[in-house]
């Protein structure tokens, strides 16, 4: 069977379609990923060694500039899916949302290929809820509860790179320098967040204090004003760190945003987290994501507005307080084999 996998625009819509591929192709199949040329898409699926074929696409705004790239760059990049689809003559085509998917998924449906769509958040993005009248199925990293998709909705959790979860302690902590103790992880997703890392840069002296360990991921763009923090043996201050499975393996609790990805990954690592949504995200999913979790036990929510340097240290001290009397087990409420569902769910629709 041939599949081109279709996503992008963010790490976030990228890396779920990673393991999707990587499971597809252990069992035969022959996959190839769609992505811009220069973009993040590209450089993650060359590390993973997919083959893969170039669209033009570009994200709608309606800045009168940005909205005339748009259109020129999804006129462009419907032509080149076109020649994606007569080049490889895919059976299947799935779609990982975001304006990158939008071409492929438009070409697809004019040449009567059988479409497939994933959604990783709570609260669908819009390629996804147009789309899904032409597609199959929907997989959902989030159980449907505002029915969006009636019967073409199936919850199979978010699928998650392998090199992210259960990594070992031992190695993570001596890759860090760490001694076996409480250690917090705090950023704020793939590009960092200038408002919560501000918070965290203010909460640090204190938590050091308490002796707590801090792995602190700025985002590339924020590294060089959040790096002015004075060295200390239990503080490591990254720009981006590659090693993530190695983070959360050390970690006792984070501070991030609300990203679907970022989510699933310390749940299926059962580790607590306190999460602040970014307020200006999409259909404010970012609180809804997090809100699904936190009544498992699993997060707590704080809405930027409500968050102080003072709150975020109370909540990460009560926590170490009780932290080794607890047993969280958040990876028993979530899917742990997302992408075998998938793979599953794809060979059986013939």
């Amino acid at each position: 069977m041939k599949i081109l996998i279709a996503g992008g625009g963010t790490g976030g819509h990228i890396y779920p379609l990673i393991p999707i591929g990587e499971e597809l192709r252990s069992r035969g199949h022959e996959v190839v990923l769609i992505g811009r040329r220069g973009s993040i898409e590209e450089k993650v699926v060359k590390d993973y060694k997919f083959k893969i074929e170039y669209v033009s696409a570009s994200l709608f705004d309606f800045n009168i500039v940005k909205l005339f790239k748009f259109i020129v760059f999804s006129i462009r990049g419907f032509f080149d899916a076109l020649r994606i689809i007569n080049k490889i003559k895919p059976d299947k085509i799935l779609g990982g949302g975001g304006y990158v998917s939008l071409p492929i998924l438009l070409a697809g449906i004019l040449y009567r290929v059988p479409i497939y769509l994933y959604e990783q958040n709570i609260i669908p993005g819009k390629t996804n809820l147009i789309f899904s009248r032409f597609a199959r199925t929907v997989f959902l990293g989030f159980e449907d509860v505002n029915n969006k998709f009636g019967k073409k909705g199936v919850f199979v959790g978010n699928p998650v790179r392998k090199e992210v979860i259960n990594q070992d302690r031992k190695e993570a902590l001596s890759f860090f320098n760490f001694a076996d103790k409480f250690t917090l992880l705090a950023f704020g997703g793939s590009g960092g967040a200038y408002n919560l890392n501000k918070i965290i840069r203010e909460a640090i002296p204190e938590l050091l204090k308490e002796d707590i360990q801090i792995i602190f991921i700025t985002g590339n763009k924020f590294f060089q004003e959040f790096n002015n923090l004075n060295n200390h043996q239990n503080l490591r201050v990254y720009p981006y760190l590659d090693k993530m499975g190695y983070a959360y393996a050390v970690s006792s609790i984070a501070v991030t945003r609300g990203g679907a990805m970022t989510l699933s990954e310390l749940v299926l690592n059962d580790v607590y987290s306190i999460v602040v949504p970014f307020p200006y995200a999409r259909d404010n999913h970012q609180f809804y994501n997090a809100k699904y979790f936190e009544k498992y036990g699993c997060v707590t929510v704080i809405e930027e507005k409500n968050l102080s340097k003072e709150i975020l240290v109370k909540k990460i001290v009560d926590f170490k307080n009780y932290f080794r009397i607890i047993n969280l087990e958040c990876s028993k409420h979530y899917p742990k084999d997302a992408e075998k569902r998938i793979a599953d769910l794809l060979e059986e629709d013939r």
